[in-house]
């Protein structure tokens, strides 16, 4: 009893020290010099990230471009540094937050294309020094900066696709980054977006925009992926190596962004139901977005089970050459299989999409379905072989004896004793499997974990969207294990409920 008082204590005395954390003093904070001592946040491989490195006494948090302003939110990080454009438009008071100052880095963005690629990146140019002469671009601008949201969306909400018949579809990598692109009641919309639309529209083409992560973009065009990189990027001598940059579209700097002193001084707290019905309001009702979440679950759903019928038939497969007899069959088979188990899923995801399948036209959704498959199945496969070799081999010698032949041995005798095995094993793997499909993100499919993280770069809310996410997968998973346990019953009724 009293070791059990002690373990209580020490988790209290824990979580007060965490909860408790004193606020530094931000007031002498003026400048990017004087960040020096504080934790700030960043986009992971962003120019203000390359900046910051290059000054010691930093401590740097990278993150995705959502993140930012939850992590400052949240204390996790004194500052955070975003688009200075972004940080007007965005409603800082009420959430508690300051511009601290402004102009850091100041550059231009432009447009990426492949270096090949020089006759598009003309054409862009071109429409953007004409614009500029007729002063359509400054009348364009000056309407977005003064546009509330709602107007942003009814005046500029133009979304095409890349199927219309003859014209050429320009696949665009974007980044979702509020206001430049954005989605608005489940349409793409923005300034980069409204610009680029009226580029189309001008030289007739057709445009498919395709949602990356920011670090993927540069791949994705140099594999052939998409053909425009169109995501508030700024021209570095590192990245035009690589990459063909348009003349610049919009100027701009960042803005170190930290929490308000009133707020830092008072520690306002709001109730957690009040916070809960603000979350499900703000994530899932307005502007719909409980569209998104259902696309994105049927995403997952489709996925899965594709997924599971591809690791079946792979594991199959495998199971079949790994048992062989014959040397030169089993012995690649098992170096397949270990090096399959011995890579991270991620890495081949990644290069299934960005090195093997990168010149063909095969989606990412296919593509996922292919690595899922190929890597689950070396895992299923070992199952299998498990589970068949569990059988005792006087089981094949009886089914000969009573005058069956082999296959009809292996279906009548070996293998239902063998799916006894496999079954209770394959179910902790297919569940697995089911939860790794949240990776598919970084090959530009939109799963549920994807379009909980464009909810959240929108709503800046870090915590009810990966809640809700965690919820569906686990009824996910609950379903597939209960449907499997079904199975099991069938197949040998003596197992009981447990």
């Amino acid at each position: 009893m009293r070791k059990f008082r002690f373990i209580l204590v020490a988790v209290i005395v824990l979580l007060g020290s965490c909860t408790g954390r004193k606020f530094k003093d931000l007031s002498g904070v003026n400048g990017i010099e004087d960040l020096k001592g504080h934790s700030v946040a960043v986009a992971m491989g962003s120019s203000y990230d390359l900046m910051l490195s290059e000054i010691s006494g930093i401590d740097i948090i990278r993150l995705g471009v959502g993140e930012l302003l939850v992590a400052v939110e949240k204390r996790r990080a004194d500052f955070c540094i975003i688009d200075q454009f972004q940080a007007v438009m965005l409603n800082m008071e009420s959430r508690g937050l300051e511009i601290r100052f402004r102009n850091i880095l100041k550059g231009t963005a432009a447009a990426g294309f492949r270096k090949e690629d020089s006759l598009l990146c003309g054409q862009f140019n071109g429409y953007l020094s004409g614009i500029r002469e007729s002063g359509e671009y400054d009348s364009w601008l000056d309407e977005w900066k003064t546009a509330s949201d709602s107007m942003a969306v009814a005046s500029f909400s133009v979304s095409r696709h890349g199927k219309e018949s003859g014209k050429r579809a320009l696949r665009v990598g974007i980044t979702i980054t509020y206001p430049y692109l954005f989605l608005k009641d489940n349409r793409l919309t923005g300034i980069e977006v409204d610009l680029f639309n009226r580029f189309c529209e001008r030289m007739g083409y057709a445009v498919d925009y395709e949602i990356y992560d920011f670090s993927a973009l540069i791949p994705a065009l140099n594999s052939g992926k998409i053909d425009v990189i169109l995501s508030h990027m700024r021209k570095t001598e590192e990245r035009a190596r690589q990459v063909l940059f348009s003349d610049a579209y919009i100027e701009g700097g960042g803005a170190a962004v930290c929490r308000s002193a009133d707020d830092r001084k008072t520690g306002t707290r709001v109730g957690f139901m009040e916070r809960m019905k603000d979350s499900f309001r703000n994530n899932l009702v307005e502007e719909k977005r409980w569209k998104l979440m259902a696309d994105g679950l049927w995403v997952t759903i489709q996925l899965s089970v594709l997924s599971i019928l591809a690791a079946v038939m792979a594991g199959i497969l495998m199971c079949g050459l790994r048992m062989s007899r014959r040397r030169l069959v089993h012995i690649p088979a098992k170096a397949v299989i270990d090096i399959l188990r011995g890579i991270p899923l991620l890495v081949v995801l990644m290069l299934m999409f960005y090195v093997i399948f990168a010149s063909s036209g095969i989606t990412g959704t296919w593509v996922a379905v292919m690595s899922f498959g190929l890597y689950y199945g070396a895992y299923f496969s070992e199952v299998f072989r498990s589970g068949m070799m569990g059988v005792d081999r006087g089981q094949w010698e009886a089914g000969y004896a009573l005058g069956l032949r082999k296959f009809q041995t292996f279906y009548k005798v070996v293998l239902p004793q063998a799916l006894n095995r496999i079954i209770p094993v394959l179910k902790g793997e297919v569940i697995a499997l089911i939860k790794m499909t949240s990776v598919v993100g970084y090959v530009a499919v939109i799963d549920l974990t994807k379009a909980s993280d464009i909810i959240r770069s929108r709503t800046l809310d870090a915590f009810f969207p990966l809640i809700l996410v965690s919820v569906v997968y686990l009824l996910l998973s609950w379903l597939t294990g209960c449907g499997l346990g079904i199975i099991e019953r069938r197949i040998n009724p003596k197992i009981r409920e447990s």
